[in-house]
């Protein structure tokens, strides 16, 4: 059949531009290791109409315009290498018909196996566990939505079509050059999903309690900004927690849950105000799995390490994340504005956007550095060339000789508290380890803790065991533009020793227990500052449910700094930052639900009191 070829107005080297774009009958465009830039909507009328993106092609769009008619956008993304392991996918593209102006499902039958730089055949599908040279496993093809543990994932094989926005699992196949062509009508403009808690944990023993969780991921045929999909959506602050959460899985060679060992990375955007902050990222721990999907207890090892790569901030096409809610939850929204053009680079230490995957990854390091494209205003070469530096420690905890646990405190001026939860500063994990490490702030456990650095600050450090006799090794894995003078120590509150870790490892053998209140990572030796529990002996916090105040009597006038309210679920519901050396203090609690609360205390030297209240306001 004869094609004719469409060519567009160039405008540099590797940038092409057009208004609008519309393909014909029996017409292709060819791109490769270009940006495609159309401001309007894209109409590739007929089924031989095509669009073949190549190397490190990508498309960018500009209005909210969606695609239409019957033909193909051909983009390639390289999977796993191996029939065993998962993929976490967003496809670029839906099933393309004859409709109109509107992004479609995706399903099995927009994946296809590349014959040439043109052609390709649909890949083939098996109901077997293992894919093959030829066929990929249907039985691995899996959707989260709304998720509140591991009965949440549904299989949809391929058959089960996939709203735009929405992310699926699948497992690889042998092929070392295991490319898959994704076809199909691009993805455009606002994708609306759900994350959504409808109050009821249902699976309580599974996943992050009291919250949903779903898959989605970067849904265009472009790289994704993933500080922009928080800092340029209001919906996406108010209804997620602050982290993105990258699935990684150690080669085992097993089907079987209870074998597999599996765990997510966390990335977290930094202050949403502040572009040239590239964000935090934290390495995956591996965990091993029972039956039901909760932790067996038995793990090893660690995942790749992303975090020199621009934090992990920008997905490649086809990269799948995980979300979580915040409260209720709700509406996300992906847009334009997020989308960049930025050539994969998946390798740790290199620079481009990212899609992890055992076996092949492209890589730019011999390269001239190259930097983001985008037309949504923002001026990312100035990002690239004066980027906000912030200090990192990543701190490593070795657990009983066969797992690291990876915790980053981060440097950042600009935190609004070191003492508090800072959205989007910190970051929680959604993988909870048996046996475990993790910084505390707000009664929360963070993989990621960000601080205006200050050498008397003090970080509490929670570990916690499931067995007797568990060895934790705690020490420095690496030091990321730390000035040389910062010292760094584990205090041990019951023995009241200071262990440097900076330049050795704090040991020390622990028995089944949860040891949130004993140590903390200090910057000084500062013994002034160990527990002092006397100094709050006359401090009482009173509930008066027949006028419903809550009342903090303080006769020895102590120096508060705040004083914060948390209900069972672990939020904060009341809070005061202008506390003082009062001696009452009284809050109303006309508005808070029935039930057990927490108060919590800081003194001016990092002390803690906390109490529970019960709140009962039908009295």
């Amino acid at each position: 059949m004869f094609f004719r070829i469409i060519l567009l107005s160039i405008l540099s080297a590797n940038f092409i531009y057009s208004q609008d774009l519309f393909v014909a009958a029996d017409t292709y465009v060819y791109a490769k290791d270009v940006v495609v830039f159309v401001n309007n909507d894209i109409r590739l009328d007929t089924p031989t109409s095509n669009l073949y993106l190549r190397g490190d092609a990508q498309l960018v769009q500009n209005t909210d315009t969606k695609n239409s008619n019957a033909g193909e956008l051909s983009i390639y993304q390289n999977q796993t290498t191996g029939v065993y392991e998962y993929n976490f996918w967003c496809s670029p593209v839906g099933v393309a018909n004859g409709t109109m102006n509107a992004n479609v499902d995706f399903n099995g039958s927009n994946i296809h196996d590349p014959l040439n730089n043109t052609d390709s055949d649909a890949y083939l599908f098996t109901s077997a566990y293992n894919g093959t040279a030829t066929e990929l496993s249907s039985e691995w093809i899996y959707t989260l939505i709304n998720g509140e543990g591991y009965y949440s994932w549904n299989q949809v094989f391929d058959i089960g079509n996939i709203t735009a926005g929405y992310g699926f699992t699948l497992k690889g196949s042998p092929n070392t050059d295991n490319v898959l062509d994704f076809r199909g009508r691009p993805n455009n403009g606002t994708i609306t999903i759900s994350c959504a808690f409808d109050g009821v944990d249902d699976q309580p023993t599974s996943g992050t309690l009291n919250t949903a969780e779903t898959l989605t991921g970067n849904p265009y045929p472009s790289a994704l900004d993933l500080k922009l999909f928080f800092a340029n959506s209001p919906n996406n602050q108010a209804n997620l927690n602050e982290g993105i959460y990258f699935w990684e899985q150690k080669v085992k060679n097993s089907h079987y849950l209870a074998d597999y060992e599996g765990g997510y990375g966390v990335y977290i955007p930094g202050p949403l105000g502040d572009l040239s902050d590239n964000g935090t990222y934290a390495t995956a721990s591996f965990e091993a799995y029972n039956g039901d999907g909760s932790p067996s207890g038995t793990t090893s090892g660690n995942t790749a390490n992303f975090s020199a790569n621009n934090s992990r901030r920008y997905a490649a096409v086809g990269q799948g994340f995980i979300i979580q809610s915040v409260g209720a939850g709700g509406n996300v929204t992906f847009d334009n504005s997020m989308r960049v053009y930025f050539a994969e680079d998946s390798t740790p230490g290199g620079n481009g956007s990212i899609f992890a995957k055992n076996g092949n990854s492209k890589s730019k390091q011999n390269e001239e550095k190259r930097i983001p494209m985008s037309h949504n205003g923002i001026d990312y070469k100035a990002i690239f060339e004066n980027p906000t530096i912030v200090p990192k420690i990543r701190l490593h905890t070795h657990i009983d000789n066969t797992f690291y646990k990876e915790n980053v405190i981060a440097f950042r001026e600009n935190t609004p508290d070191n003492n508090t939860y800072n959205r989007f500063y910190d970051g929680r994990n959604i993988n909870e380890l048996s046996s475990d490490a993790y910084l505390i702030s707000d009664d929360k456990e963070l993989v990621i803790k960000s601080i205006d650095y200050d050498e008397t600050a003090r970080l509490p450090l929670g570990l916690k065991s499931s067995k007797d006799n568990t060895l934790f090794s705690v020490k420095i894995n690496k030091l990321n533009d730390v000035p040389n003078d910062v010292n760094i120590y584990v205090f041990d509150n019951e023995s009241n020793t200071y262990t440097d870790v900076k330049n050795g490892a704090f040991e020390i053998n622990l028995n089944t227990g949860v040891y949130n209140n004993r140590f903390e990572i200090t910057f000084s030796k500062n013994t002034s500052l160990s527990v002092n529990e006397a100094i709050f002996d006359d401090l009482k916090v009173f509930q008066n449910n027949t006028l419903s105040q809550l009342k903090i009597y303080n006769p020895k006038a102590i120096n508060m700094k705040t004083f914060s309210l948390f209900d069972i679920s672990g939020k904060q519901v009341l809070n005061d930052n202008t506390m003082s050396t009062k001696k009452q203090f009284i809050y109303s609690t006309k508005s808070l639900s029935d039930g057990i609360y927490v108060a919590k205390i800081l003194a001016e030297d990092n002390q803690v009191f906390t109490k529970k209240v019960v709140i009962s306001n039908s009295n």
